[in-house]
């Protein structure tokens, strides 16, 4: 009887290690599948870092060459399947900018707000031409201007800029607003700017790619592109 009493218990203990083992190994494969968008991914045009835990998920892009895009971060939510993800993208940066001594161009010290393992901000240059004549002598800043990029309509109203940019034709950029403050004597600028946009990430069936639509504004004719990333 003692034999089979520590056979039986023997075989208890076992099916009870062999459970609590099992659980184990079903909760660590159940939380990689939850966190599976967890990690890096790449495009040919960006590197892409999300992370994923219990308290949600959030995301930020860099891109491979910082003269030709900008970086920015993600704010967005999973579809209750957890296989798209779906947001708001952001760019935002600094600018200060320097009139010409007849004030009819400016010039552009702009910068990028670091993301991901970025550590410095991706700096820039450039040089707006004003369009037409100056059309407020107390308030030069306002008009419209064009740069290699970008074209310009700022509104200067005593120390306040504001202003939006819209790309070129011929330039894959996005539109974007902007706030300053001009100095006292109305020869600089300074100021931030930011871009938005919309995207939807599906995620494909082996968790290995994902095919992606970015939205170049959040208006609702807004021009969209296709791309994919890979891990």
């Amino acid at each position: 009887m003692k034999i089979i009493s520590k056979i039986g218990l023997f075989l208890v203990l076992s099916i009870l290690i062999t459970g609590i083992v099992s659980a184990e190994n079903a909760t660590d494969i159940k939380t990689a599948s939850e966190y599976a968008w967890n990690g890096t991914w790449s495009s040919p045009q960006y590197t892409l870092y999300i992370s994923q835990d219990e308290s949600g998920i959030s995301g930020a892009y860099v891109p491979m060459d910082l003269l030709e895009y900008d970086s920015g971060y993600l704010e967005g939510t999973l579809s209750s399947d957890g296989k798209t993800y779906s947001g708001i993208w952001i760019e935002s940066g600094k600018s200060t900018n320097t009139f010409s001594n007849d004030r009819m161009s400016f010039t552009i010290n702009g910068s990028t707000d670091p993301q991901g393992p970025m550590t410095e901000p991706a700096q820039y240059t450039s040089n707006a031409t004003r369009i037409g004549e100056i059309v407020d002598t107390a308030n030069p800043w306002t008009g419209n201007y064009v740069s290699e990029w970008k074209s310009y309509n700022l509104t200067q109203d005593g120390f306040v800029l504001t202003g939006t940019n819209e790309p070129l034709p011929d330039n894959n950029d996005n539109p974007g607003v902007m706030n300053g403050t001009v100095s006292e004597d109305g020869m600089t600028s300074n100021g931030t700017w930011i871009e938005k946009g919309g995207f939807t990430f599906v995620m494909a069936d082996d968790g290995n790619s994902m095919n992606v639509n970015i939205t170049k504004s959040l208006e609702p004719d807004a021009i969209a592109e296709e791309m994919t990333f890979t891990r």
